[in-house]
């Protein structure tokens, strides 16, 4: 079935250059010049995908990801376009609720594999969206809050069993360090984004211990972890 993306972008060149990029891959690409435009359109229409860019006028990208989250669809993938070198935005983009990110100015291929990534995981996190599921031969058992690989429980703890799951359950997706420090630890938590590496340090010393020889959790430097969806 045709995928619906929407691209949102103030500059005509850069929505032409997308929709150039994507049609050939059998992609139907609608466009919207403005944030409001854009949240009109996914209001009205039903959409696979978001490509939002960040700097716009009057309504920026950011205020336009926080509307879709909050009020029309939570659930509605979206890729951010930033600029080279912006790490500030990118945080900011994730923690709102981005999917992913693309940094202009990027290679056509690169584009359309960051999609294709985007639209997996969206389905794939409908499977996972139960009790018990494997990924890259761990086995996730949520009701008894438990990982095990080849038979073996790993002796996680309640948070690193959360911070593993939520990236399990995102493979690929990037989760910047302040995002998961919000989503897994308390409102009253005075902590900094340390505990989160100090976590995920544990995290990769106890799959280790276990045997566990493949690598899943990835760095992505001045931004947080993601759970690669090939594992190394």
């Amino acid at each position: 079935m045709e995928k619906r993306i929407l691209i949102v972008d103030d500059e005509i060149e850069m929505r032409n250059l997308l929709s150039i990029c994507l049609k050939p891959h059998g992609y139907f690409v609608d466009e919207a010049a403005s944030g409001f435009e854009a949240l009109q359109k996914v209001m009205d229409h039903p959409y696979d995908i978001v490509i939002l860019d960040i700097m716009m006028p009057t309504v920026d990208g950011f205020e336009v990801l926080k509307k879709i989250r909050e009020a029309i669809n939570h659930e509605l993938p979206v890729i951010l376009l930033t600029a080279l070198g912006d790490s500030d935005h990118v945080v900011e983009g994730l923690q709102t609720g981005a999917d992913d990110y693309i940094v202009k100015p990027f290679e056509p291929r690169e584009l359309v594999a960051r999609i294709e990534s985007v639209l997996r995981r969206s389905k794939r996190g409908e499977v996972q969206n139960k009790d018990e599921f494997i990924l890259h031969q761990l086995r996730f058992d949520i009701e008894k809050m438990k990982v095990s690989y080849e038979g073996k429980t790993i002796p996680l703890t309640k948070k690193e069993f959360q911070l593993l799951t939520r990236l399990a359950t995102n493979p690929g997706r990037v989760f910047s360090r302040e995002h998961l420090l919000e989503l897994e630890w308390d409102d009253y938590y005075e902590g900094d984004t340390r505990t989160v590496d100090a976590h995920i340090k544990n995290v990769r010393e106890k799959l280790k211990q276990a045997g566990y020889q493949k690598t899943i959790i990835e760095t992505v430097w001045g931004v947080g972890y993601q759970i690669l969806e090939e594992a190394k």
